[in-house]
């Protein structure tokens, strides 16, 4: 440091404390860099979160829309079979199972095999669907 002797007393000169000022200002220049970097890595771990839950809601969607199409032909071939008048399907069951009396194995309860049911169950099952498909992409927009 350049310094001027007067009296027993050292002063600083201009030029020593301007390259104070400027390596202080170089310091606390690092110092918000270093600030900024933690803050930007911060929010781009939030991004990156927030990205891997919007792709596993589309993830989802692509699945919801894949069963809805499948149940969509698969309720054109019943309605096909109930307008010909049949009672019961040979293709479709739906089955109720639980526990038996010795809790080790699942045992039929009850099974649906009518037609008219069957179809008014996967009408029930693809408007439910097709709201969560709704709840989805309006979650993905925002």
């Amino acid at each position: 440091m350049n310094t001027k002797e007067n009296k027993g007393t050292n002063i600083p000169t201009a030029q020593s404390a301007q390259e104070n000022v400027t390596a202080v200002a170089k310091t606390a220049a690092k110092v918000e860099t270093k600030k900024s970097i933690t803050d930007l890595q911060k929010e781009l771990e939030e991004r990156l979160k927030e990205l891997n839950y919007k792709k596993k809601l589309a993830d989802h969607r692509e699945i919801f829309i894949g069963t809805d199409r499948n149940l969509q032909e698969f309720q054109k071939e019943l309605k096909e079979q109930e307008k010909a008048g049949t009672f019961e399907t040979q293709t479709a069951r739906i089955t109720f199972k639980g526990k038996s009396k010795d809790g080790y194995r699942e045992d039929e309860i009850f099974a649906i095999s009518n037609v008219s049911l069957i179809v008014k169950f996967i009408e029930f099952l693809r408007q439910e669907i097709k709201t969560k498909i709704n709840e989805i992409e309006t979650e993905l927009i925002f």
